[in-house]
């Protein structure tokens, strides 16, 4: 289960005619929805998955509580870029 931008931030309440929070709502609903679906190919692949540039893609995870209601989790990608570790003196 993932955390609703919504239960964040109640959009609807705050809204104030203003055109351009649906379209913020609309855009972190599509960026929820694309983070999902890369959790879910980044595990199909067993947790990590070495890009190209030398970084790597893995996944973290957390539950929440929520302020009303049951607990939450969360799935979110990680994209760290491999860095060699400088040499001890």
């Amino acid at each position: 289960m993932r955390l609703h931008f919504c239960d964040l931030l109640d959009l609807r309440r705050a809204e104030s005619g203003d055109p351009r929070m649906r379209e913020i709502e609309l855009l972190v609903e599509a960026y929820l929805t694309a983070e999902r679906d890369l959790v879910a190919a980044v595990d199909a692949e067993g947790g990590a998955v070495p890009l190209p540039d030398s970084c790597t893609v893995t996944v973290g995870r957390a539950e929440f509580d929520a302020l009303l209601g049951e607990r939450r989790k969360r799935a979110w990608v990680i994209i760290r870029k491999q860095v060699p570790m400088p040499a001890r003196r």
